[in-house]
């Protein structure tokens, strides 16, 4: 007989009920006129606290009903008469069941195999009853029993009313900081408060000026002001919203209580500060102690109606801090450095995925210990976003089988999470919502660390700061009269001793408990000590060079208004740090964090990076010298495995980054510390999303479909695609690495298409609808031609002018300019004089002179060629470096071939693709571009080289997104593959396909529409 639909309810409820017990959920099945209206019983219904209820609908497959069940309660309000709960259905499941569970013979087979693990189907539907949607938008999510209530939780975040709050929070900071501002002018409050945040709060005269000059620069100080105000309205009111979630318990009084209490009916600082004084007590320091000294600080006679617009702000985001990090958006805006700092916010999507990649599911999640021991640390933790779906993540695992995190929460509090950061909203922030997990559970201390950054202030004997004549602070020296400063969290470079860091700085005292009871609590930061170390790093480099003006000196330690001095003190300070590490000077602050988390996590923990593209595929290893990125990709392939890289071919700037408003691509890194005696396995598993998932519940499942492919794909070559429901989302390859290599297989959507060009780079031509590989002589650039100096060399020799003529004596090709270097023949555009001085360094510097150039950076979407060739040698500039041959003959013919599709393609994936349709290389690294090995050709093939050149050169060229419509690229490639690769004539049509294949991809084409899917060329 076979299983009811009711039967097997029954016990889907039951096993969902002991899942999500700890959550306070109510689950019930089959109840009859729970919801108001006709066909008024759900299958199961789910009633939850501060939360709307859910339903789930359940039919055996094919479940040809199972849509229209689903819709029939979107919409639909509970009867508190039968329920108790009030509220209306925005969420229901559709659930579809095998038929292996229909076939069972009583309700407890059926349970035994809902728990060992049978395969389920499912989806959502969330909406009203005027508009729904679905996710997956076709087809099912498949999972067992665990993988269902997972997918819940975040299919049942109200994500309106999260936006919502996020709306109402942006707007109260801007009322109340506009308030603070205005408020504030004239009195000592705002450079208290700057100094408090470590932000900015010029003074302001009464009027703006009348000079244009003075207007500007009152202009960009009152924004400085506005934002430092704006952040302490923030954090004021994100202290006053938690105060409302503590509320009730240990009797903490929530903000109405507080106001009716005062005769006058308002909330007034007094009252505010005693009531803070009181939670203080109980503990929750990080939170309430910068709130407290901030109000502190700011005049009864003008903070009335800046608490009035902070506590009503903070009613109306309540609900939805229950839920989600809704400050986090809010606060990364309000951080005066960001730039200088590069701290860019994560978005949740993004700190999900990397979160549920990079923690592996198979460890004893039931074991408490397992819990307790896991040990999480971000040391750049800007809002906290990283740190707590880390956190989160391991609840999940632990209570999905069977656990209570809920009883272990002060223990992660006090023993298990890091989170580090210069900046005292941060730190402030990651608090907040790590303590709200469990609002209610007391700790009594945390791991959350406010480092100094900057010069180390001198103090009197009473702990004040010491001031110079002008009201400045004064840095202490040492004994060789350079600056004594502090670098933040990149202290634990240094792996020579166990580093003891304080809570607070040390003039602070931290209450622990009730007591009242003040100590200093300092926090032990061993090496080799973490489980996971996830990050999302500044990527700020220490110099300038891309800049033809430069206003900042060290970019990567300007915040703060640091001097000049003290920046070059903290950066040799960190260039001593980062010796024997991966962490590199020129590739910035995102590779010597990387190099904190080699230092930090323990055999066998894993690392959760996101970094810029470049990390993949910028840096070079030449001559034996690992250089910038190179020693981040060494690192990883000697001393990790499980090593897992995501990445977005999406070619828009809004999409292809794992940051908030960051327009540089990202890679997400996760891999996995050797222990001890295990040997590295130089591979990696590469994941190219088509785009970032659009929101967390798509996040979740993105991971948990990558985390299957992963342990399928156990052969280096293969790939496979990411499917979620029926749609594709990208492809997952696993790969070789090389530890002197680039790791190129980022940024692609097409995995067959990448495959054939790096099979290209390696010598071997693997055409469309061929199955033999074609031989191509292949070598590096650099074995074939000496690459010329970097252009800042020229510089330093030369005074260069725009324009060149026939009797320049030095002439120089030096920018891009793809309306007159569309063609391989061009003409230099500058000349140089030799500066006084240096006339012998530059007659030398001129030896390397040539007439090829290899492009520094090529738009493929908009730049025709990679190469150029100049009518006469000469110097190479920032644009077009120098590479000089043994040659002309090779110089024309290397021309010829990065000219055509077969030579764009390895420069292309060799380049570094961090900006739309953009692939970039540096000086170093074009010595290691594939190119046509030309002394390998025999006399004939060598002068059908030069011949394609001669004949060709003078012909205007598309973009090269366009050879797939470009009469001169195709006849450049017919007869490189039919004269010097000795083809066949199929041999062109074929590679047709593979030319249109690569102009395809979104970092060749970009966003422009000139691209063969957009021109319908298919």
């Amino acid at each position: 007989m076979a299983l009811e639909e009711p039967q097997l309810n029954n016990r889907v409820a039951k096993i969902v009920r002991e899942l999500t017990a700890v959550n306070g959920w109510t689950v019930r099945e089959e109840l009859r006129g729970a919801l108001l209206g006709p066909s008024t019983k759900p299958d199961i219904l789910i009633t939850r606290p501060h939360a709307p209820p859910i339903t789930i609908e359940n039919e055996y497959a094919p479940a040809a009903t199972l849509e229209a069940d689903c819709l029939k309660n979107i919409g639909r309000d509970v009867d508190p008469g039968i329920v108790g709960d009030p509220g209306t259905v925005n969420v229901v499941i559709a659930l579809r069941s095998p038929r292996s569970l229909r076939e069972c013979t009583d309700s407890d087979a059926a349970e035994r195999m809902l728990r060992d693990g049978v395969k389920l189907e499912y989806a959502v539907y969330q909406g009203d009853q005027q508009e729904q949607t679905r996710f997956p938008s076709n087809g099912f999510i498949t999972g067992d029993i665990r993988d269902l209530v997972a997918f819940i939780r975040p299919a049942s975040e109200p994500e309106d009313f999260i936006k919502s709050a996020t709306t109402s929070l942006d707007e109260g900071v801007q009322d109340a900081g506009a308030l603070l501002l205005s408020r504030a002018q004239g009195l000592t409050t705002g450079p208290q408060i700057g100094e408090m945040l470590r932000q900015p709060w010029p003074e302001l005269p009464s009027k703006p000026p009348v000079n244009p000059k003075e207007l500007r620069q009152y202009e960009t100080d009152r924004q400085a002001a506005l934002q430092t105000a704006r952040m302490a309205a923030a954090i004021i009111i994100n202290a006053m919203a938690y105060q409302q979630v503590l509320a009730g318990h240990e009797g903490i009084r929530d903000l109405s209580e507080v106001r009716s209490a005062n005769a006058a009916n308002r909330l007034m600082k007094d009252d505010v500060l005693e009531e803070w004084d009181v939670i203080l007590a109980i503990n929750y320091w990080p939170i309430f102690h910068i709130a407290r000294s901030l109000l502190e600080v700011i005049p009864e006679l003008i903070v009335s109606d800046v608490l009035l617009v902070a506590s009503k702000t903070a009613n109306l985001i309540l609900g939805a801090l229950r839920h989600n990090d809704v400050a986090g958006t809010v606060f990364q805006r309000l951080i005066s450095d960001r730039q200088t700092l590069a701290t860019y916010y994560t978005r949740p999507e993004s700190a999900i995925l990397a979160a549920h990649l990079a923690i592996p599911d198979d460890l004893d999640w039931q074991d408490p210990d397992t819990v307790r021991n896991y040990r999480i640390a971000d040391y750049a933790c800007g809002t906290g976003g990283l740190l707590l779906e880390a956190y989160l993540r391991v609840r999940e695992l632990h209570q999905l089988r069977g656990g209570n995190p809920d009883e272990l929460h002060a223990h992660m509090m006090e023993r298990s999470l890091t989170a580090c950061d210069i900046m005292p909203a941060a730190v402030h922030l990651t608090s907040s919502l790590l303590s709200s997990v469990v609002p209610q559970a007391h700790y009594k201390s945390t791991r959350n660390i406010l480092y100094p950054f900057g010069g180390v202030k001198s103090r009197d004997t009473c702990g004040d700061l010491l001031r110079d004549d002008d009201g400045n602070p004064i840095v202490e020296r040492d004994s060789n009269g350079k600056p004594v400063v502090e670098i933040g969290s990149l202290e634990l470079l240094d792996t020579k001793t166990s580093t003891m860091q304080s809570i607070l700085p040390l003039s602070e005292q931290m209450v622990m408990g009730p007591a009242g009871r003040g100590v200093t609590v300092e926090v032990d930061m061993p090496p080799l000590s973490q489980s996971l170390v996830i990050m999302n790093p500044p990527f700020t480099t220490p110099t300038n060079h891309a800049a033809d003006h430069v206003d900042t000196k060290n970019p990567a330690f300007a915040a703060f208004g640091t001097s000049v001095e003290e920046q070059e003190a903290m950066e040799e300070r960190v260039r001593q740090l980062s010796r024997g590490t991966c962490g590199d000077g020129y590739a910035g602050l995102g590779s010597q964090f990387a190099a904190i988390a080699d230092n930090m996590v323990q055999s066998g923990g894993h690392i959760a990076l996101i970094l810029p593209l470049s990390s993949m595929i910028g840096g070079s290893h030449d001559r034996g010298v690992a250089r910038s990125w190179q020693k981040l990709r060494g690192m990883l392939a000697s001393s990790y495995a499980d090593i897992v890289v995501v990445s977005i071919s999406d070619p828009n700037p809004t999409g292809f980054a794992f940051s908030a408003d960051t327009n540089l691509a990202e890679v997400i890194i996760i891999a996995r510390r050797l222990h001890a005696g295990e040997q590295p396995n130089r591979t990696a598993h590469f994941v190219n999303l088509n785009e970032r998932p659009a929101d967390r519940l798509a996040a979740q499942e993105v991971a948990r479909t990558v985390h299957a492919l992963i342990s399928n794909l156990t052969e280096p070559g293969g790939h496979a695609p990411i499917t979620v429901g029926s749609r594709q989302m990208g492809f997952v390859s696993f790969e070789y690495i090389d530890r002197h290599r680039k790791w190129t297989a980022v940024r692609i959507s097409d995995g067959g298409m990448y495959r054939r060009v790096k099979r290209l780079t390696q010598g071997e031509l693997l055409l469309p609808q061929r199955i033999e590989a074609v031989h191509v002589p292949i070598t590096r650039l650099g074995d074939l031609g000496q690459i010329g100096p970097v252009h800042r060399l020229f510089s330093s020799a030369f005074a260069r002018s725009k324009g060149a003529n026939v009797g320049t004596e030095y002439p120089f090709l030096w920018n891009h300019d793809f309306r007159r270097q569309d063609r391989m023949s061009v003409s230099p555009d500058s000349s140089g004089e030799l500066r006084e001085g240096m006339e012998s360094t530059g007659v030398r510097l001129w030896e390397s002179a040539s007439n090829l150039h290899i492009s520094c950076e090529v738009a493929f979407n908009s730049n025709p060629t990679a190469a150029a060739y100049t009518n006469r040698r000469s110097g190479g500039g920032r644009a077009w470096p120098n590479v000089k041959m043994a040659s002309e003959e090779f110089e024309r013919a290397t021309c010829a071939w990065f000219n055509s599709t077969l030579g764009m393609m390895c420069y292309w994936i060799d380049s570094n693709r961090t900006q739309g349709a953009r692939g970039g290389t540096t000086v170093t690294a074009i010595p290691n571009i594939a190119t046509l090995d030309l002394t390998q050709l025999d006399p004939d093939r060598l002068a059908a080289a030069v011949g394609i050149f001669d004949e060709l050169s003078g012909e205007r060229m598309l973009p090269a997104n366009e050879a797939y419509r470009d009469p001169v690229r195709q006849e450049i490639d017919r007869r490189l593959l039919t004269e010097v690769l000795q083809l066949d004539e199929d041999a062109a049509d074929q590679f047709a396909i593979l030319r249109t294949q690569w102009c395809m991809e979104p970092t060749v084409t970009g966003t422009k529409r000139t691209g063969p899917a957009a021109c319908g060329n298919l």
